[in-house]
């Protein structure tokens, strides 16, 4: 390839910068190829950080020894379970209504099929947006409960208490911390609000909403995996003390 030929040029550069942070974050458009009002991503960032806040409220309750650890994966789980049913019957309501989302006229061939007009903040067109909402109403259920099982499980996972006997140090458990909430946030994300776009060979195929769900899973996983090898080790305690009264 000659030096003055650029790997990209501007049309799939700008594509780029516009669907990677998309497909990071696992949803959120925060560049988009026209100009939106500003709280189109004022609202895709309170919905991004919504299970942070969900979980933070019981992580803060933990800390001040209010509540047990288990009550604080409850209440959380509870928390995301409930808002995410909020979001999907929201989405509901907007895709009920009459409004559609206006098409801007442009000449651009070039130009992203998804540019629209809003008029309000909390409108049907910037509602249908944001949640374009779920296919099947059985999976508005199962992703609610699911958005609020990785919830709760994901707060009980990152207590700070946790990460720290973990690690031992202040720093890693910051750092865990932080970037836990973001994948946690990612996951949820893309499961009950809007879900990054993926390859269109893909996603024309999803016709159960799969994709929804592997950044979720993934999560699930590994937070499984620490919740089995702690129950590993609580029956452990019980076995040895069992075996210690019984002698």
């Amino acid at each position: 390839m000659s030096p003055d030929v650029p790997l990209l040029n501007d049309y799939k550069q700008d594509f780029f910068l516009k669907r990677f942070p998309q497909t990071v974050l696992g949803g959120p458009r925060l560049k988009l190829g026209y100009c939106a009002p500003p709280y189109i991503y004022v609202n895709q960032i309170i919905l991004f950080l919504m299970p942070w806040v969900l979980g933070g409220i019981g992580t803060l309750l933990y800390q001040l020894g209010i509540l047990e650890d288990y009550y604080t994966a409850a209440l959380s789980g509870g928390l995301m379970l409930f808002t995410a049913f909020v979001i999907q019957f929201t989405s509901l309501y907007a895709r009920s209504r009459s409004v559609t989302v206006e098409r801007m006229l442009t000449t651009d061939i070039l130009a992203e099929e998804d540019e629209h007009e809003f008029t309000s903040c909390a409108g049907a067109e910037t509602i249908k947006f944001l949640i374009p909402g779920k296919k099947h109403t059985a999976n508005i259920v199962f992703h609610s409960v699911l958005a609020g099982l990785v919830c709760g499980l994901g707060t009980w996972y990152l207590l700070p208490n946790r990460i720290t006997l973990l690690y031992g140090s202040a720093g890693g458990t910051v750092l865990l911390f932080i970037f836990g909430w973001m994948t946690l946030c990612i996951g949820e994300y893309s499961l009950i609000v809007n879900t990054a776009t993926e390859t269109a060979t893909f996603q024309t195929q999803d016709t159960y909403e799969i994709t929804p769900l592997m950044r979720p899973l993934y999560i699930f996983f590994f937070v499984s995996i620490d919740l089995a090898h702690r129950l590993q080790l609580s029956l452990s305690q019980v076995e040895m003390y069992r075996h210690h009264f019984m002698d």
